[in-house]
């Protein structure tokens, strides 16, 4: 998968690339230097299939699409990254250009706005769904004075200060070809198993590529995500590994973990969220009450079954 990252300047493009994918901490981003050059970024942590994440320079323009070719005939993804913080007017008059710039080009592309920095404590619930309807407004009418009116877009709150922007890279890695047919099989997984809600996460990256169908993905995303961070760290204190990445991650096809908590309906009743790896670097992450839980039989008999399916479809 080939992604495009772009926005004006300081809009925060190469924070969120340095904090999903090189695991920097945000304070490290605060003295990023501006990028005055398309900077790819081939991440190697996947082992099941192929990233490269292209941040384009706000000085991008129509008069640079031919230089451009080479990244822009790869592109799936286009990640448009505006600054909530800053005010919109002159980071519309960017879409403008770039937006009829790109996808006239290659209509096949399609188009993700990080609306970021939500965590500005001054701003709102209210005014946070206010900009994004202006922002939305802005966009579709940009695409029908393109003629793009087709264009699907997607719209994403983000923060490289908690976890809305790994859940809005798991909604774009979600577009790989492969996703039906996880999110099906996860779906009858989570049926035969009774599981009240589970995830196909990639555990370095903590980037989930699919989850059953039922509700409270949000909530459930942040304890899944919470746990694996939880486990990193402890299998980083114990085990023998000296690298913490993903090469050199200590755990194979059996490793499993699982903690009782809180059911999010009923405190007197406890919840099993426990997680088996698929592959090296693929897990599956779950909750499911105590009593389907100790069916461990039928549990570990589908979970195998479901491994193997999943090794089939990636390829792996």
């Amino acid at each position: 998968m080939d992604i495009i990252i772009t926005g004006p300047s300081k809009s925060g493009k190469t924070s969120i690339k340095k904090v999903i994918f090189e695991k920097k901490f945000p304070y490290e981003t605060v003295y990023n230097e501006p990028t005055d050059k398309p900077e790819s970024l081939q991440v190697d942590s996947l082992g099941y299939f192929y990233l490269n994440l292209t941040e384009f320079p706000s000085s991008f323009s129509s008069k640079d699409v031919n230089e451009y070719d080479k990244y822009l005939a790869k592109a799936q993804s286009l990640i448009f990254v505006i600054d909530t913080q800053t005010p919109l007017n002159p980071q519309y008059d960017y879409l403008k250009n770039v937006i009829p710039t790109l996808f006239k080009y290659k209509s096949s592309i399609s188009l993700c706005v990080f609306l970021h920095k939500i965590d500005n404590a001054n701003s709102g619930q209210t005014d946070y769904y206010k900009q994004r309807d202006e922002i939305a407004s802005t966009v579709e009418q940009i695409c029908k004075e393109a003629n793009l009116s087709d264009l699907k877009v997607s719209y994403f709150a983000t923060s490289i200060y908690n976890s809305s922007l790994l859940e809005a890279f798991s909604k774009i890695f979600q577009n790989i070809p492969q996703n039906r047919n996880l999110s099906s099989l996860i779906d009858h997984l989570a049926n035969s198993c009774g599981l009240e809600k589970a995830f196909l996460f990639d555990v370095f990256n903590k980037i989930y590529l699919a989850s059953d169908s039922s509700s409270n993905g949000a909530q459930s995303y942040e304890i899944c995500s919470d746990f694996i961070d939880l486990v990193l760290d402890v299998s980083g204190i114990y085990s023998d590994q000296k690298e913490n990445d993903a090469s050199d991650l200590c755990f194979d096809d059996n490793s499993i973990c699982s903690i009782k908590i809180n059911s999010e309906i009923n405190n007197d009743s406890k919840n099993i969220l426990f997680l088996k790896f698929i592959h090296k670097n693929l897990a599956l992450i779950a909750i499911v009450n105590e009593e389907n839980y100790e069916r461990n039989n039928l549990l570990e008999h589908n979970i195998n079954l479901f491994k193997q399916a999943v090794k089939n479809i990636l390829k792996i």
